[in-house]
């Protein structure tokens, strides 16, 4: 400010404060003195008297005056005057700074991004100028989110070289994409997006000769761009499609919208309103951050991510952090509950969608104590199996977390009815529900090597495997009732059947083909189905087959609220004798079920897995065996060798009285149980099936199934 209007402002100023505190001492003389009891005025019968003003009006005049001249006198204020605090006003700081920027970035030799990376004063104007000009499309910590990628990994369409992120910043990038929904048939573009999925070794309900299929027309028609190898093409910016970042979203909906409709990824260029230098300062922020970001990442052990992987996989955590066909861990799976609908969160290390901004503490707590950063969890995240836990795996699932790919995926709302949707109440519910006495590993076992591996199968069941969560009951207030633990429970239309040491022992399972059935979905008691299916595709499958065997020990020899009775008898299948093979129900079983399970009911691979001592027919609850003659099967491609054909539903073929009898001919003679099926029993299944949507066809998926994922841009 020059001299002339310096003196100008003072002068103003003071002017003014002097004829403000005149006036007011004026004003106080000629009233402070008024006859309150003397009458000025008087307006219809209404006597205006001469009362003063109050007092506290004029202290706060002279507090006001007093505060502002003390503000002149320490901070700016008046024309040049810095104050005698010498506070610098915000607005005169880019000034400053960007003179500084100059003449930083020209005292260095060798101004690569990593070399000006190393820069405080440079990345804080980089920073600044990323907050100004990125984050609206990049997310402030740079993550990005849907359709703009995030900018601090290594994973770059155009490359992460100086000359590749300078030229982004300067010219912009124009990407296309042509869709093919008017080229390319339905089935085809439907094979490329499970073929694209199956890259990143994501559990998918599709057959291998259709991901053949898809890749088949993968090369065909999109290998010029992306390469035969589906790593793209950094000249061009087509792509990586074989790793889990997706811009765009990697849901199957996703990829199959991207396919159908093309894409053009849009980014403005700056070169003509940023200097040379800002636009070094923002790739240098940008590499900063990158280096800071692959430092966290390199200073977890790689022994410590393996395990925390491992643990993660145990504990089913992608199986229900990830939607149907959804990018894992990312959320969205819904869960039905008599309050509402809960939906999985993303827990990905997006600060803003996952849980980026959580700390180890966070974490910790949220398996633990089931609360989370933002509130109280639903006790639809099992909690209260995580809480047994032990530290150094929580911290391992922990780390392993971390290192993952960020999804930009939001998370859907929950539906909850009043007043199950007030957070807080979970605190009482913790209160009367959890139990948070220690996990007894102690055993009675005659030896060493037992007790060890009954501890671990403990360890594992209770734990991670949280398996008595859908398999025990619940009472009114969705708790689990402990005195009833393992003995079954209604789930998505399909009963998580007893797995009490009780029932196993019964229905004839053993170490080996509990163990067989966990690991692989498939033993000589049969394949699993329904929800068990994802359970082995994304958690037992993946575990070592010492531990699925220590689990399977466990619940085998049992425990508390879970032994067997002395007087336990076995169950004893014949198969089907001569006599039964000559009455009505043999034939009626021939023409429906002996056509894909054998007339002997032992199977046919790799067609229909075994009746005969098939665990779900020898069940005391025949619930599951009239729910999948009412519901039908998909294939669960579980196994390339054993991918069973789908199983049509009966639901518009046999009547309840014809269902009821033939279920009971079956259980009689394949699973050794003889008390009969009623067509009641049968038309309550039926009923319970088809208000919930789950009844004919191969498998009918209810409408919140059909809603799973609001969040995907499919129109």
């Amino acid at each position: 400010m020059t001299g002339f209007w310096n003196v100008w402002v003072i002068t103003l100023t003071v002017i003014f404060l002097v004829f403000m505190i005149l006036v007011v001492v004026k004003y106080w003389k000629t009233n402070h003195l008024a006859d309150e009891n003397k009458t000025v005025d008087s307006f219809d019968n209404i006597d205006e008297n001469d009362g003063p003003p109050p007092r506290i009006m004029f202290i706060a005049y002279l507090v006001a005056f007093s505060c502002s001249i003390l503000f002149l006198i320490l901070y700016p204020g008046l024309g040049n005057w810095q104050g005698l605090l010498g506070w610098q006003q915000s607005d005169d700081t880019p000034r400053e700074h960007n003179v500084s920027l100059d003449e930083q970035i020209a005292s260095i030799t060798s101004p690569t991004l990593n070399a000006l990376a190393a820069e405080p004063a440079i990345t804080a104007s980089g920073k600044a100028l990323f907050q100004t000009h990125c984050a609206a499309c990049h997310r402030a910590n740079g993550q990005g989110q849907k359709h703009f990628p995030n900018v601090v990994d290594d994973v770059w369409l155009y490359g992460g070289t100086d000359e590749a992120i300078l030229h982004s910043i300067k010219q912009g990038r124009n990407g296309a994409m042509a869709g093919w929904k008017a080229i390319l048939p339905k089935e085809d573009i439907q094979n490329m997006s499970y073929y694209l999925a199956s890259l990143q070794q994501r559990p998918l309900n599709a057959p291998s000769v259709k991901i053949d299929l898809g890749k088949n027309a993968f090369l065909k028609n999109c290998s010029a761009c992306h390469g035969a190898d589906a790593k793209g093409n950094q000249v061009i910016g087509a792509p990586n499609l074989s790793d889990s970042t997706w811009v765009h979203g990697g849901s199957i909906e996703e990829i199959q919208h991207t396919i159908n409709n093309g894409l053009n990824n849009v980014m403005p260029a700056f070169e003509g309103q940023l200097s040379n230098n800002e636009i070094l300062a923002l790739g240098a922020y940008i590499t900063e951050q990158r280096i800071a970001h692959n430092a966290k990442i390199a200073a977890i052990p790689v022994d410590t991510i393996t395990k925390g992987e491992y643990l993660a996989y145990a504990g089913d955590c992608v199986a229900c952090h990830s939607a149907e066909g959804g990018e894992s861990f990312a959320g969205g799976l819904p869960f039905v509950t008599p309050f509402g609908t809960v939906y999985s969160t993303n827990i990905t290390p997006h600060v803003t969608e996952g849980i980026g901004d959580y700390s180890y503490e966070d974490f910790k707590a949220a398996l633990y104590d089931g609360k989370g950063k933002h509130g109280y969890l639903y006790p639809a995240m099992p909690y209260t199996s995580y809480q047994y836990v032990t530290e150094d795996d929580v911290l391992a699932m922990w780390d392993y977390l971390q290192s993952i790919t960020a999804v930009s995926r939001r998370n859907d709302d929950n539906s909850m009815i009043f007043p199950s949707n007030i957070r807080l109440g979970l605190l009482g519910w913790n209160i009367a529900f959890m139990d948070t006495s220690p996990l007894d590993l102690t055993s009675d076992a005659p030896t060493v090597e037992e007790t060890e591996i009954w501890s671990r199968g403990k360890y594992l069941v209770m734990g991670l495997g949280h398996c008595s969560e859908c398999h025990t009951p619940r009472n009114i207030a969705q708790a689990l009732e402990a005195d009833k633990i393992f003995q079954g429970n209604l789930i998505d239309g399909w009963n998580a059947p007893n797995i009490s040491s009780q029932e196993l022992y019964q229905d004839r399972w053993d170490v080996k083909s509990l163990t067989d059935f966990l690991h692989t979905g498939h033993s000589d008691k049969g394949s699993a189905f329904g929800g068990m299916a994802d359970v082995v595709k994304n958690s037992t499958s993946f575990m070592t087959r010492n531990d699925v065997e220590a689990m399977a020990t466990y619940l085998l020899t049992g425990d508390d609220n879970n032994r067997i009775p002395p007087d336990t008898q076995q169950l004893q299948p014949t198969g089907f004798t001569d006599l039964a093979k000559q009455s009505d129900m043999y034939t009626l079983f021939k023409t429906t079920c002996g056509v894909c399970h054998g007339e002997d009911g032992k199977g046919r691979d790799p067609i229909a897995p075994t009746l005969l001592n098939n665990g779900i027919i020898m069940h005391s609850d025949p619930y599951n065996t009239i729910a999948v003659t009412i519901r039908g099967l998909e294939p669960s491609y579980l196994s390339e060798e054993r991918n069973f054909m789908p199983m049509v539903s009966f639901q518009n073929i046999l009547t309840d009285a014809q269902l009821s009898d033939l279920i009971s001919f079956i259980r009689q003679y394949l699973g050794d149980r003889t008390v009969p099926i009623t067509g009641n029993n049968v038309k309550d299944v039926r009923e319970k099936l088809q208000k919930a949507g789950y009844a004919g066809n191969f498998h009918t998926t209810p409408d919140m199934y059909d809603k799973r994922d609001r969040n995907i841009d499919v129109d």
